[in-house]
């Protein structure tokens, strides 16, 4: 009996998931990628094809 109410826990914690009452932020679905001179992307650091 105890594995029956897990059950019905699980269904109804997916049930809630799907109809969207699980988000928490309004998101705008916009990426915005800035570029940023770091030592990664560094001129002085970069690889040639040969030395």
């Amino acid at each position: 009996m105890a594995n029956d109410k897990n059950v019905y826990a699980a269904i109804a914690l997916a049930i809630h998931e799907h109809l969207g009452n699980n988000v928490h932020d309004a998101e705008s679905c916009v990426i915005t990628i800035n570029e940023r001179n770091t030592q990664w992307n560094g001129f002085a650091l970069s690889m040639t094809e040969r030395p």
